[in-house]
């Protein structure tokens, strides 16, 4: 199979199964992104290919979902960080739709010996069946307190996690873990770095203890924003 074939493949099964679902789930479209506002929280999608792709005899690409919300956005990276079309990369919940539709990582691929069609019935299956319901069951930040209490650490940092709880309603919630982050941002942390060469040998290097002051100083500015004392 050629890489024109194969491109063709993908294309047909983006614009035949893909882009008409969520068109018909009022998602707007940029190349292969998609968003969708409900409530507070906007719900995102995207297509990702592998970067390792040869398109020579094989096209693989996976499917990656998130929830933003423009104030935990702003208030993580304290300035105002406005979007008319967040993407996935700017949510502050992440996750591949794999993990719910084959409880992992999951990469569709497309190549001389797999039928296209059966790809483009796994896909619309996958949608329909695991993405759809999770969509529509959290579409509010309120909504999201389930899905946190149901799948633990999908909050990607520590600053996102402080502002949720503060936005809904769990203060003390948001009080201890903003206290607890603190005393790890003030304790001295190390990192390891290993260079290995072709003889054999390793050669591992440990950095001096260090504090993060980006941290220490993200967490007093949230800190002060909520008028908590630390």
């Amino acid at each position: 199979m050629t890489p024109e074939n194969l491109k063709t493949d993908f294309d047909e099964i983006f614009k035949g199964v893909i882009a008409p679902f969520f068109k018909g789930l009022g998602f707007k479209r940029k190349t292969q992104h998609f968003a969708r506002q409900t409530n507070d929280i906007t719900q995102c999608f995207n297509v990702q290919k592998s970067q390792w792709n040869s398109y020579h005899d094989s096209l693989s690409f996976t499917f990656n979902l998130g929830f933003y919300n423009e104030a935990i956005r702003t208030l993580s990276w304290g300035q105002e960080i406005l979007t008319d079309f967040p993407k996935t990369t700017d949510c502050f919940i992440q996750d591949r739709l794999g993990t719910y539709s084959h409880k992992r990582d999951n990469w569709y691929e497309l190549n001389k010996r797999i039928d296209r069609n059966k790809v483009a019935e796994q896909i619309k299956n996958d949608l329909e069946k695991y993405l759809k319901p999770l969509f529509d069951d959290y579409q509010s930040l309120d909504d999201l307190k389930v899905f946190c209490e149901r799948n633990t650490g999908f909050i990607l940092s520590p600053y996102g996690q402080i502002i949720f709880l503060m936005m809904t309603g769990q203060t003390e919630k948001g009080k201890q873990f903003m206290k607890e982050q603190y005393k790890i941002a003030l304790t001295p942390q190390t990192t390891t770095h290993t260079t290995n060469y072709p003889d054999g040998r390793s050669d591992v290097k440990i950095s001096k203890p260090y504090i993060n002051q980006h941290y220490v100083d993200s967490i007093e500015r949230l800190a002060k924003h909520y008028d908590i004392e630390l």
